[in-house]
C-alpha cells in the first residue's frame, strides 16, 4: 500500500536459524551463532529504547545497534558468498536477503518493536476462542468477530475496560433510537475522539 513500508519481525527470523540447527545437527553451532547476532541486536534496541533522549546512554545504544546491525551484515554476506555453505543454511540467508528492508524498517526507526510478539500474543485469545466456537461457520460472521477483535484490542491498548466501553456505547445507541452510531457520535468513543471524562471513567476499569 502507498505510503506504508512493511516492518518484518526479527524474532521470525531467529526462529529460521534455531529450526535449521534443530534439523541439521551439522548446522547447530552455525545457528547459535546467529542465535547471538539477533540476541544482541534486541539488547541494543532495547537499551536505546530505555535511553533518554539526546543522553550518553542513548549514543551507546546507538553504536551497539549500529555494531550488531554491522555484524549481522558482515557475516551474512560472508557466509552466503560460501559455496560450500549447507543448503539450509543458504535457504535462511536468502530469506534474510529478501527480506532486507522490511528487517532494516524498525533498526532505523528505533521507536519501533523490532518483532510482532505483542500483536500475536494479542492474536492468541480469539483464535482459540475461535476453536472453541467451532469456527465462524460463514464470511461475514469471521468479519464481524474481526471487526469486533479490533475495537476492543484498540480499547484495550488504550488502557481501558472493553466491557465497560461496550456498554457505554449500546447505552448510547439505546439513547439513539435504537441506531448505530455514526460519524462524529462514534469519534466520541474511540481513544483519540472521547472527550477526558469518558476516558477517565473506562480507564477506571482494568483491561
Amino acid at each position: 500500500m502507498k505510503g506504508i513500508k512493511s516492518s518484518w519481525c526479527w524474532a521470525h527470523v531467529r526462529r529460521h536459524f534455531i529450526k535449521a540447527g534443530d534439523a541439521h545437527p551439522v548446522l547447530k553451532e552455525w545457528s547459535e551463532r546467529w542465535v547471538r547476532r539477533i540476541g544482541a541486536l534486541f539488547k541494543a534496541h532495547k537499551a536505546f529504547v530505555l535511553a533518554t533522549a539526546g543522553s550518553p546512554a542513548e549514543r551507546l545504544a546507538t553504536r551497539a545497534l549500529n555494531a550488531a546491525l554491522a555484524e549481522i551484515d558482515v557475516a551474512r554476506h560472508a557466509e552466503a558468498a560460501d559455496q560450500s555453505l549447507h543448503k539450509a543454511a543458504a535457504k535462511v540467508l536468502a530469506m534474510v536477503e529478501r527480506e532486507r528492508a522490511g528487517l532494516g524498517v524498525a533498526v532505523a526507526s528505533p521507536a519501533l518493536e523490532l518483532d510482532n510478539n505483542a500483536a500475536e500474543r494479542g492474536l492468541r485469545g480469539p483464535v482459540v476462542g475461535r476453536k472453541n466456537y467451532y469456527g465462524s461457520g460463514a464470511t461475514w460472521s469471521a468479519q464481524l468477530a474481526a471487526d469486533a477483535w479490533t475495537i476492543t484490542a484498540t480499547v484495550a491498548k488504550a488502557g481501558w475496560g472493553p466491557l465497560a466501553h461496550l456498554a457505554s456505547y449500546l447505552q448510547a445507541c439505546a439513547e439513539a433510537g435504537g441506531r448505530a452510531l455514526h460519524g462524529d457520535e462514534v469519534l466520541a468513543f474511540l481513544p483519540w475522539g472521547a472527550s477526558p471524562a469518558d476516558a477517565a471513567r473506562w480507564r477506571a476499569v482494568p483491561p
